[in-house]
């Protein structure tokens, strides 16, 4: 079920709902003016995260995300890309596959966030990179996550490797769905 939630949650976030946005403009930092011009470096690797036994997968480059993910045995892809614009336009073009990235600071960590270009409702989906130590060395770990609690759901690892040894595992520190715990 968590994997289902997930898989529609990042379907419809990264696919976009399309339509036009009636006069909300995206929220985020007050400092902030426009959207993410592109993904920030740290994040751009493909992760992978293993479940079920399955290997799900997240790439992010500069311009793009595309992933894999599996519910219900059922292989979903998708893709999006990411553009940028100021934070009080009201009015776009639907692109539905377009996307934007915002900056978001919360359990005092700092996390992106990636809506929909078109989407008017919903939180996105959020990530963060972290350094963690398993068996005595630092590894790179993304976390994935959803909600406006901004609840971990999954956390992705950069080789399939320690994806594997790691499995569907929680660390402290973190804050998951509540059903999850």
């Amino acid at each position: 079920m968590k994997k289902m939630m997930l898989a529609v949650a990042t379907a419809v976030t990264l696919l976009a709902v399309g339509g036009v946005s009636l006069g909300t403009p995206v929220t985020a930092q007050a400092k902030t003016k426009t959207t993410l011009k592109a993904v920030p470096q740290r994040y751009r690797h493909t992760w992978y995260h293993y479940e079920h036994g399955k290997m799900d997968t997240l790439t992010f480059s500069a311009k793009r995300i595309s992933g894999l993910t599996y519910y219900d045995g059922q292989a979903a892809k998708y893709v999006a890309h990411i553009h940028h614009h100021k934070l009080s336009a009201k009015k776009f073009k639907k692109h539905y596959s377009w996307s934007m990235v915002t900056n978001k600071t919360a359990h005092q960590a700092q996390w992106i966030n990636v809506r929909g270009w078109n989407q008017i409702m919903g939180d996105g989906d959020y990530y963060k990179v972290m350094t963690k130590t398993y068996h005595g060395k630092k590894i790179s770990v993304l976390s994935q996550a959803g909600g406006a609690g901004i609840w971990t759901s999954a956390h992705y690892y950069r080789t399939k490797q320690l994806a594997k040894q790691r499995g569907p595992r929680y660390f402290s520190n973190e804050v998951y769905y509540p059903m999850n715990v």
